[in-house]
């Protein structure tokens, strides 16, 4: 009992914790733009028609994309487009300019991942919509979405930027 109701006290975050921001950036880092888009389009198209492809609750459907990580799911399809054309430019060869385009990725992801958490927070939170005030949800937002990753998110992008130019060195030894 006493387990149960400390683990009722645990806050599931709105956003889920993952390592997906990592491989949609070394991949898009790995194959460029056309590649990496059209697969993460592919990947969003899998889950909208009901294959259970996403990282929390319902894990499918059409309603997974206007969910609390919609907008982290529609900023993951644009950075992949932005990541990928900046590796087609030589940006995954070199560590400074990787971590630029990583870091510009990674931006892309959670600029319109905030917003839309924060009107989901707004207007769509079954427990607090009705009781917010105005622009709360972008305030919950940032403590949900953005300040929950403080400690992760560096170290994706350090790890994502360390990544690809390895391989290039790799490669150009065989």
């Amino acid at each position: 009992m006493a387990i149960k109701h400390r683990s009722n006290k645990i806050p599931i975050p709105p956003v889920p914790v993952t390592l997906q921001t990592l491989v949609v950036l070394v991949f898009a880092m790995s194959v460029g733009w056309k590649i990496a888009f059209i697969t993460f389009a592919f990947y969003l198209f899998q889950g909208t028609i009901g294959l259970p492809v996403f990282a929390k609750p319902p894990y499918s459907g059409p309603l997974y994309l206007i969910g609390s990580s919609g907008g982290y799911l529609m900023g993951m399809l644009l950075a992949s487009f932005v990541v990928g054309y900046l590796a087609e430019r030589n940006y995954d060869k070199n560590y400074f300019k990787s971590l630029f385009a990583i870091f510009l990725g990674t931006l892309i992801i959670f600029i319109p991942g905030l917003i839309w958490l924060g009107f989901w927070f707004d207007n769509f939170h079954p427990k607090l919509a009705e009781n917010i005030g105005l622009f709360e949800g972008y305030k919950l937002a940032l403590t949900h979405g953005l300040l929950v990753f403080k400690f992760t998110e560096p170290v994706k992008v350090a790890l994502a930027a360390s990544i690809t130019p390895l391989l290039w060195q790799y490669i150009s030894k065989k």
